[in-house]
C-alpha cells in the first residue's frame, strides 16, 4: 500500500457485547486507505457501523482484530497517552453530538485545541481561532458558551476546533446535520478546500457526492460507490 496513506486499515473487525452478553458484529475484516489529501465520504444505513468506524481510526476504541494506520503510526499498539497525543497534534475530530468543553466560549474551545499542540503563542492562538471562526460564519458567537449557540452553530464551531491544529486528518460525523441546504454546502465547501486528508459521515447523497473518492459502509463491510 502507498507510503502516502494517511488512513490505512487493514482487516479490522469489530464486535460489541450488550448488557446480556450478546454478540453484535459492527464491522468484519474491512480495508480502507484514504491518501494525503484526499478527501472522502461514507454512507450507510443506520447502525451500520459509521460512527464506530471513524473511533477506531481517531483510536478512541481498539480493534478486536486487525491494524490501524493513522498518518504513519499504528494507534492500536499505542497507550492511550499516546493515542491522545497523536488526535491532538495530527487528527480533527468533530462528532455529530459536538464536543465543546461547555464551560469554555466558542473562541476558547478552539484556543484550548491549539494550546494541547503547543505551536502557537496567546496572541497568534486567538487570531488564529477568530480567523476559523469567521471562516464558518460564527464569528459573532465567539465570546458564547455552547449553551447559548444554535445546534448548528455548535456544529460549526466543531469544526473549527477540529481543524485548529491544521491536522493531517478530518474526521467529521455529520456535521451539518443541523444547517440548511445553503449554509450545510457553504460549510462542506469550506472543509474540502482544506490541505488535510478529509473522512466525513453522511446520510445526504448529494453531500456525498461532493466528495472525490465516495464509499459506503453496509453489511459490515466497506466498498466504492
Amino acid at each position: 500500500m502507498a507510503d502516502s496513506a494517511v488512513i490505512r486499515l487493514e482487516d479490522v473487525s469489530k464486535t460489541y457485547r450488550t448488557s446480556d452478553g450478546a454478540a453484535v458484529e459492527v464491522l468484519r475484516h474491512v480495508c480502507l486507505e484514504v491518501a494525503a489529501g484526499e478527501k472522502a465520504s461514507l454512507i450507510g444505513p443506520s447502525g451500520s457501523g459509521k460512527s464506530t468506524l471513524l473511533s477506531l481510526i481517531a483510536g478512541l476504541v481498539r480493534p478486536d482484530t486487525g491494524k490501524v494506520v493513522v498518518d504513519g503510526t499504528a494507534i492500536d499498539d499505542l497507550g492511550d497517552g499516546e493515542r491522545a497525543h497523536l488526535r491532538a497534534a495530527r487528527v480533527g475530530i468533530a462528532l455529530q453530538s459536538d464536543n465543546l468543553i461547555p464551560f469554555l466560549s466558542a473562541r476558547e474551545n478552539i484556543e484550548q485545541a491549539i494550546g494541547f499542540a503547543g505551536r502557537l503563542n496567546r496572541r497568534a492562538a486567538r487570531q488564529h481561532a477568530d480567523a476559523l471562526l469567521a471562516r464558518f460564519g460564527v464569528a459573532h458567537r465567539a465570546d458564547h458558551r455552547p449553551r447559548h449557540l444554535s445546534g448548528g452553530e455548535a456544529q460549526r464551531v466543531a469544526l473549527a476546533v477540529a481543524m485548529a491544529n491544521e491536522p493531517a486528518l478530518l474526521l467529521a460525523d455529520e456535521v451539518v446535520a443541523q444547517l440548511d441546504d445553503q449554509t450545510a454546502g457553504q460549510v462542506l465547501k469550506e472543509v474540502l478546500a482544506g490541505d488535510f486528508a478529509l473522512l466525513y459521515v453522511t446520510h445526504d447523497i448529494a453531500l456525498a457526492d461532493r466528495a472525490p473518492t465516495r464509499y459506503r459502509l453496509g453489511d459490515h463491510r466497506i466498498e466504492p460507490r
